[in-house]
């Protein structure tokens, strides 16, 4: 068959940072599919996969610096001896985190953009563009800001500007976290009846690659192999690597009574059509973890801004655990008492180094420098940060979310909520910093799009369903 994609003796190395000595990250790496073949790429946080995405599609080292050896093709011709916008029609990209890669101010202008930069005929653009956001059921949103959009939402809309394309190569580097079930399983069989050829990268197992990928790669300490699916050493592999959870849930804590009781929450945001939420009761048990699971664009996100005090609630009471009873907690107090996690960690990560990020709250509520230094460095150590002087803008997805963590695990809040707080860590990384909060807080809320992850972290499993709680 005919080579679509074809890597050969890759290595990349990343220029030295002030304070972040770059290692070698690819060795020999090989890498072939066939036109039509869908591959899946596994490996672990800080592994390189969206840094072989990103070689892959022109953008390192050519926006990043960085000595590259080997060789990348894609139909036939270099990547390297290309400009990216030129490569448009030949592979596209969806980021692990798509706010990088959506700058318009309107979902159908952003599915449009690419489009018109190839000069296609207006009418034909339109009908491009309203054809690929119905086929991710996100037409209704096409007047929308992506920026207001659920990442779920934002992932959506990515994929929808590579189906308006038609790339000859899809490269999906996390794509498949924050997306609910249905639309995972659908993604998969519309590209595999398309005959796309795609390089699926991921942190985690999910059972429906199974039947419907061709091949099957695992990126560790710089080196790509393939492995064969469906045989014993195969789960093995999976489980010691990471890309399935522990096979023991999180032991429970679970005292009397809630950590926080929500009753008769109402919210919509302003304009026709607005998304409106309505939760009657919820509870996060005391001393031990809730999850919440539902589509994208259910209201995970809008609920847990509610309950942290970053939205003001249209009616409804929120109550905590103080002392010996439940209070009634607003505003500001409540934000106080909370931490909410962000989906993107880059809205929460501001500061030049990884030691600033991490001492700055403990700063704000007065603590001596002397008793500052040593929490910081023992919480790198457990959170597996980089040195301290490295600057996060520089770090890893994965490394980021680590350090987003670490700041709140520092601060010690009394509930703390994980907005897809597995997405770029995979599981097993992932339980182990659930349990690294599990012994010092009094609740734990976790929004997942991982059934499989809530029902082994979770003592309780909720769904929320077109805002309302099922």
């Amino acid at each position: 068959m005919k080579s679509a994609l074809e890597v050969r003796g890759l290595s990349f190395r990343y220029p030295d940072y002030p304070n972040l000595r770059a290692a070698q990250l690819f060795r020999g790496l090989d890498l072939e599919l066939a036109e039509g073949e869908i591959g899946l790429l596994l490996g672990g946080p800080d592994s390189g996969k969206s840094t072989l995405c990103r070689i892959l599609t022109g953008l390192v080292p050519r926006f990043s610096g960085g000595a590259l050896g080997g060789q990348v093709r894609v139909a036939g011709r270099s990547v390297l001896d290309s400009s990216p916008f030129e490569r448009l029609r030949d592979i596209g990209l969806v980021f692990q985190n798509p706010s990088e890669q959506l700058f318009t101010a309107r979902c159908d202008a952003e599915a449009a953009f690419a489009l018109e930069s190839l000069g296609i005929p207006p009418a034909q653009i339109e009908r491009r563009v309203r054809t690929a956001l119905r086929g991710l059921g996100i037409l209704g949103l096409r007047r929308r800001d992506p920026q207001t959009l659920s990442g779920g939402e934002k992932k959506k809309l990515a994929l929808a500007c590579l189906q308006a394309v038609h790339p000859a190569v899809w490269v999906l580097d996390e794509t498949f976290e924050e997306l609910d079930a249905g639309t995972k399983l659908r993604l998969l069989e519309r590209l595999r009846a398309a005959g796309r050829t795609v390089l699926i990268t991921s942190a985690k197992w999910y059972e429906l690659f199974g039947d419907r990928v061709d091949r099957f790669f695992l990126l560790s300490s710089g080196r790509l192999q393939e492995i064969r699916p469906n045989t014993p050493a195969f789960r093995a592999l999976l489980r010691n690597e990471g890309f399935l959870p522990g096979l023991r849930p999180l032991p429970s804590r679970k005292g009397s009574g809630p950590a926080l009781e929500a009753e008769d929450l109402r919210f919509g945001y302003p304009g026709e059509g607005g998304f409106n939420l309505r939760v009657e009761h919820l509870v996060i048990p005391r001393g031990g973890t809730l999850a919440i699971v539902g589509d994208n664009g259910s209201g995970k996100s809008t609920l847990a801004k509610i309950l942290c005090g970053l939205l003001v609630p249209d009616r409804g009471r929120i109550r905590v655990r103080r002392g010996g009873g439940l209070e009634v907690v607003e505003g500001e107090e409540l934000s106080r008492l909370m931490a909410y996690i962000f989906q993107d960690p880059d809205l929460q990560i501001f500061l030049p180094t990884v030691e600033e990020e991490l001492a700055y709250g403990l700063r704000l509520q007065g603590l001596d420098e002397k008793m500052i230094a040593p929490r910081v460095a023992r919480t790198a150590a457990r959170f597996r940060l980089p040195r301290l002087l490295a600057p996060p803008a520089l770090l890893s997805y994965g490394a980021r979310k680590r350090l987003q963590a670490a700041v709140y695990h520092l601060l010690g809040k009394r509930i703390v909520i994980f907005d897809e707080g597995d997405s770029g860590l995979g599981a097993a990384e992932f339980t182990r910093l659930l349990g690294l909060f599990r012994s010092a807080v009094r609740g734990l809320l976790v929004i997942t799009q991982d059934l499989e992850l809530a029902s082994r972290v979770a003592d309780a499993t909720v769904r929320l369903q077109e805002g309302r709680l099922a």
